[in-house]
Parts: structure tokens; C-alpha cells; sequence
């Protein structure tokens, strides 16, 4: 994966580092031709782009968005309903703003996941992101370094499946990288793909004013330059690379010609009254950036909370959801006023501009949190926390054909497991593709040249449609 920081202008334009960029490459173009086309069904080929805002950690689905207000003391929690704009719907007090929103979006309360090994965070995160579980994880489902052998994310796939046109990204990742405890990257990567469709990875803090330097030729080399540095000629006649440097290689290049492009990450062109609706925090801005990067035809980014999913709470904007402790508190304070202003501005964003009905919006944690408050367990539960709970939780999906102002399922009165449409994460993975238009029954070779499904098991939900 390569990241914004560090490169310089030069370093970029050289040969070695075309291929690891990995940016409108040749297999990608020649996989738009080669992917099998679905037969049209509920919301296939809807959205042109996605818009994953992963909320690692994962938020109490009890104390957002599925109230339990008639469950026992010790369960249903510290903050009361409120009323959405759809009727019958409701969600908790903390979430004002979205309730105003809930005719944008629908909610599946029903996600439910048996990770490998334990509760822990790393194996659902690879579940979520890679659509198989993990197979060299840990007994207890910690993770272990990302390595070229993963399985690609559900970003890789679409960049791989569903390529962005010439001079746009295939898949961004912003805001921060996946942790949990010392591992980063977990599922992030294109892995048994290729570096090709690694994430293009912009993690500064977009607060402030972004580098992209490395987006832009220097003003004395244009595009004929640059490739008469590369000699390509010479390149393609070498024995071996064949295959990898063909016609369809010259458009990696049409990246560093595309102004709108670079033009996305200047966030100092949004007016001012735009990026304070969105939120002065780092996950806002981040958040204005990934509808920027949509704008500008990236075909799916993926904003990941600031805070790592295995990070002790803590006060403040980028603070953890990851609630073992002072659970309520954190989320009145802190957690869900900068997630409920950035959420809420997105999908009113989307909708003015026209954008919600092309652009599928995703927004969900690896799980979501027990329903017993402050019970002692295994996974260190202090006073007024939630435990880990994959069980049964909750996603917000906006867009890109989805039918608004449903709520897809039901949880059982506690909202411990679901009683109604039980749904596993792979699902909301395949439902995905379909909207992008990927079969989620395709196949592709790996670099053992064996076949391998796109989910492990499941289908889309065609009945968000």
C-alpha cells in the first residue's frame, strides 16, 4: 500500500514506482472486459461508487440506533427514543441530527457474526472486510500483520471488478488506517490481487491543508516526458513482461493528467459554512473528502473511524468507540455528536447534489456491544461498559438503489440476537457488489492459480431494493 506521506514528486515519476501505485492499471482494464455480467435483478449496477464509513471499534447498536427502551434496568441503557423523520422509526436521543435523515437511509439491525476464536475485534474486521474468515489468526481471534497472502478487501475487489475510468481512483481509503492493538492494516489490502489494488491511502489529517504533491507533474515535465523517461518501448519488449505492460498501460498514466482528480483533495475549495456542517473534526473533514473524491469519480472510499478498534475510550472528537468502560458518557460527550453531525451532513449532502441515488453508503462496525451493562467478562468490562457482541448489530445503508426509510429486520427484545431476517455480515458484502453491478457469484484465480469467491457463503439482500 503507499501513502500520500513521504513520496516526493520525483521519486513518484520514476519506473519502480508506477506499478506499486497501482492506479488504472492494465489488469484492471482488462478485468472491465473479462468480469461476467449479471442478469439485471433488484438494484444490480446502481451505484457508481461506494462510500464504506467503518466505524472500528463498533458502537453500541442498543445506544444508536436500535433503542430497547422497555428492556430490563441494566440493559436498555441511559438515553430514551426519539422520533425519526419516518414514521414508527426510532433511534436514541444522541443521534439528533440522523433522525432528521431517516427517510435518506434504511437500517438492517439484524447483522449477526460468529468470528474465529473469541469475541475480539481482528477476526470480524477480516470477516467484514474480506467477505471469508480469517485462516492464520490467532485461537482467540487477534490478528496477526497483513501479508500479500490475505484475501482482498471489499475495496481491492471493486477496484479490481468495477475499474474507475481512466484518471480516476479505484479505491481510497482516508482518515486513519485499520488497527487493532499493535497490528495495522487489518483486511485493508488487495492482498492475493496485487498491489494494484491496494488502497490509495490519504491519512493525514484532513483538517489541515492535504500534500498532494505527489498527484501533480512537476511544471517541467508533462505527461510525453515522463514517458519518454520510462521508455516503455524498451520495457515491453523485454522478455517476461508481456503480459503486464500492453497497450492498456499508458492509461496509468492519465492519473497525473487529471486535474479533477488532484482538485478533490483540496478541501480549502469547500466553503466554509459546507465544512463546519460536516464537523471541524478529523472525521468530518475526512468524511467531506471521501463526497469530494465520489464528485470526482473515485469508484469506492473507505473512511475508517480515527481511533483504533482495540484503543482504551477516551474524551475527545477521535476518541475510541471501543466502550468497555464509561460507555455512556463517551457516546453523549464525545462519540456520537461528531458521528451524528458528519453522518447526517453526508447524507444531506448526497441528496442535494444529486449524488445519494449513484453512490451506495455503507456506515458499520466490526459488531456491535452486549446488552448487559458493566458485566465482568473475559474482555476486561469496567463500570458502565459494553462488552464485544457479534451477535446481533446494526448497519446504516443509504443509496445506490437502496429502498429508504426501511428498517430491515428486527432484534429480539433486548436486542441481543435477531428475531426477524437474520443477516451475516458477507451478505451486506455481496450487496455491495450487486449494486456496483459485480456478480457476487464470481470466481477469480489466485496467485496459486486457484479459484476463489468473491463472499464465502451468501448473497445480496435484494429486499433493501
Amino acid at each position: 500500500m503507499l501513502s500520500l506521506v513521504g513520496p516526493s514528486r520525483r521519486s513518484f515519476i520514476t519506473a519502480g514506482a508506477l506499478p506499486l501505485f497501482g492506479l488504472a492499471l492494465p489488469d484492471a482494464l482488462r478485468a472491465r472486459a473479462a468480469a461476467p455480467v449479471a442478469k439485471p435483478a433488484g438494484g444490480f449496477g446502481k451505484a457508481k461508487s461506494v462510500l464504506l464509513l467503518y466505524l472500528q471499534g463498533s458502537p453500541s447498536h442498543i445506544d444508536t440506533w436500535d433503542p430497547k427502551p422497555d428492556a430490563p434496568e441494566g440493559i436498555r441503557g441511559e438515553f430514551g427514543p426519539i422520533a425519526t423523520s419516518v414514521p414508527g422509526t426510532r433511534l436514541t436521543e444522541v443521534l439528533p441530527m440522523l433522525a432528521r435523515q431517516a427517510h435518506l437511509f434504511t437500517l438492517i439491525r439484524t447483522l449477526s457474526v460468529k468470528p474465529q476464536g473469541l469475541a475480539n475485534h481482528g477476526a470480524s474486521i477480516y470477516m467484514l472486510m474480506t467477505g471469508a474468515g480469517p485462516l492464520n489468526f490467532s485461537a482467540t481471534g487477534l490478528s496477526v500483520p497483513p501479508s500479500r497472502q490475505d484475501l482482498p478487501s471489499v475495496g481491492a475487489i471493486a477496484s479490481r471488478f468495477a475499474p474507475a475510468d481512466p484518471g480516476k481512483l479505484g479505491f481510497v481509503s482516508v482518515c486513519g488506517p485499520i488497527i487493532e492493538g499493535a497490528v495495522t492494516g487489518v483486511g485493508q489490502s488487495a492482498g492475493i490481487l496485487g498491489a494494484a489494488h491496494d488502497p490509495f491511502q490519504m491519512y493525514q489529517d484532513a483538517q489541515q491543508r492535504l500534500n498532494v504533491d505527489s498527484l501533480v507533474l512537476p511544471p517541467d515535465v508533462d505527461l510525453g516526458r515522463m514517458k519518454a523517461r520510462i521508455d516503455l518501448r524498451s520495457v515491453r519488449t523485454a522478455p517476461g513482461w508481456a503480459a503486464g505492460f500492453d497497450a492498456h498501460y499508458d492509461t496509468a498514466f492519465s492519473l497525473l493528467g487529471s486535474a479533477s482528480t488532484a482538485r478533490a483533495f483540496r478541501l480549502e475549495e469547500e466553503p466554509a459554512k459546507v465544512r463546519d456542517r460536516y464537523g471541524r473534526t478529523r472525521w468530518g473533514q475526512s468524511v467531506l473528502l471521501a463526497r469530494r473524491l465520489v464528485e470526482a469519480g473515485t469508484r469506492f472510499v473507505q473512511v475508517n473511524w480515527p481511533s483504533g478498534s482495540d484503543t482504551e475510550p477516551a474524551p475527545g472528537p477521535d476518541g475510541s468507540w471501543d466502550t468497555h468502560r464509561n460507555n455512556f458518557p463517551m457516546l453523549k460527550n464525545w462519540r456520537c455528536p461528531v458521528f451524528d453531525r458528519t453522518a447526517s451532513a453526508l447524507l444531506e449532502d448526497l441528496d442535494a447534489r444529486g449524488l445519494l441515488e449513484s453512490t451506495l453508503v455503507v456506515m458499520v462496525g466490526e459488531f456491535g456491544r452486549s446488552p448487559k451493562i458493566g458485566a465482568p467478562t473475559t474482555n476486561n468490562v469496567g463500570p458502565g461498559g459494553r462488552d464485544h457482541w457479534p451477535s446481533c448489530y446494526t448497519c446504516l445503508i443509504a443509496g445506490g438503489g437502496v429502498r429508504p426509510g426501511q428498517v430491515y429486520g428486527e432484534s429480539d427484545k433486548t436486542g441481543a440476537y435477531p428475531q426477524k431476517s437474520a443477516t451475516h455480515p458477507y451478505e451486506l458484502i455481496a450487496t455491495l457488489y450487486h449494486a456496483l453491478g459485480i456478480d457476487p457469484a464470481t470466481q477469480y484465480r489466485d496467485s496459486l492459480d486457484r479459484p476463489r469467491g468473491l463472499v464465502e457463503h451468501g448473497g445480496p439482500i435484494l429486499g433493501l431494493f
